[in-house]
């Protein structure tokens, strides 16, 4: 085992290493993990995390989001089609991330996928722009104990720059209705009911000298915890929008984290690293445990590239069976060189 766990560190990026050192979590998960890490073709025997796309279709052109150049019109997935879905995977998940590329409160069979979730025993969280929150969708939500967590994206603290990063958005209506639904979530934690609210963030030039601000109208807004992310240079566009590291060394983690503490917030971050790991250095673990599912049936291995000019399909599980897919050789070809550092998907994340 000793030989092994070498083996293992010399694979593993350091925030992981971090984790060995915690032995609770170094018994309950690495131990499990250890033969899989050494040998990037050899996955789990089924994803430990499901995301399930509940439309492609948006009601706002976002600057950051290929979304908006895209001329596919996207679709909705209905839940015979969700029932399906979930047949052909061989093990149901305890959880479903039910969003993807598209605004899923568009979807107007949404909560009917919530409910065919639900009747299976899956609980589910999704990302949402929060422009649809009505009075009856906020209700719709929080009678639903089976959605244990919402996001809601949160793109600048004044109008300006809020409007201008998501066109179709209007920030006064969008702070209202966000923040009418929040006060209903608390109101129904007395009841005992367990939903978590979150922001999200996507840091770039322009929400650069806003970012203290906007951790304080989350903190106002009343959500438990708020997400900073970097854009995703999925197209040139987006790429130009994001902050170098330069630009970011106007701010340091640790400051923001305690405002957030003062303003009574957590602050978590998901930001490119510093410097570029070197290759055959695991780094990512989404190929070996993780599958999106888009609402067309097509299958990726991640969710963070998902321009349709730079989308990683593995197969079609309308099509395919899961283990054809899970198992095929493009999806053990994706593994391969994301392990290796060789996979130029991976390397165009700012996560990798």
């Amino acid at each position: 085992m000793g030989d092994l766990l070498e083996a293992v560190k010399e694979k593993l990026a350091p925030r992981h290493l971090a984790t060995l050192s915690r032995p609770s979590s170094w018994r309950k998960v690495y131990r499990r993990m250890l033969i899989r890490y050494l040998d990037p073709e050899r996955p789990q025997p089924f994803p430990r995390k499901v995301q399930i796309e509940a439309t492609s279709k948006c009601n706002l052109r976002c600057t950051c989001c290929p979304h908006s150049r895209e001329a596919d019109k996207g679709q909705h997935l209905g839940p015979d089609e969700l029932r399906e879905l979930l047949g052909r995977l061989p093990r149901l998940p305890a959880r479903v991330v039910l969003s993807g590329i598209g605004e899923p409160l568009v979807n107007p069979r949404f909560f009917e996928l919530v409910d065919a979730l639900s009747e299976r025993r899956i609980q589910c969280q999704f990302y949402t722009n929060g422009t649809l929150l009505t009075t009856r969708k906020c209700e719709e939500i929080i009678s639903r104990p089976s959605i244990f967590k919402v996001e809601i994206s949160c793109d600048g603290v004044c109008k300006e720059t809020f409007e201008e990063l998501r066109p179709g958005a209007d920030f006064d209506r969008w702070t209202r209705a966000v923040r009418e639904f929040v006060a209903k979530t608390r109101e129904a934690r007395k009841q005992r009911r367990r939903l978590r609210v979150g922001a999200l963030t996507v840091l770039n030039k322009r929400t650069l000298g806003e970012i203290e601000g906007i951790i304080r109208l989350a903190a106002d807004l009343g959500f438990d915890h708020i997400t900073i992310l970097d854009t995703v240079p999925i197209d040139d566009i987006a790429a130009s929008l994001c902050a170098s590291q330069a630009d970011r060394s106007t701010f340091s983690r640790e400051d923001l984290s305690a405002l957030g503490r003062t303003v009574g917030i957590g602050v978590f971050f998901e930001l490119r690293r510093e410097q570029t790991p070197p290759k055959a250095r695991l780094r990512c673990l989404q190929p070996w445990e993780y599958v999106f599912i888009r609402a067309g049936g097509d299958v990726a291995p991640c969710c963070a590239l998902f321009g349709s000019d730079k989308a990683a399909v593995v197969g079609n599980l309308l099509q395919d069976g899961f283990a054809d897919i899970w198992h095929g050789e493009r999806f053990r070809e994706f593994r391969r060189t994301s392990s290796l550092g060789t996979n130029p998907l991976c390397r165009a994340c700012t996560l990798y």
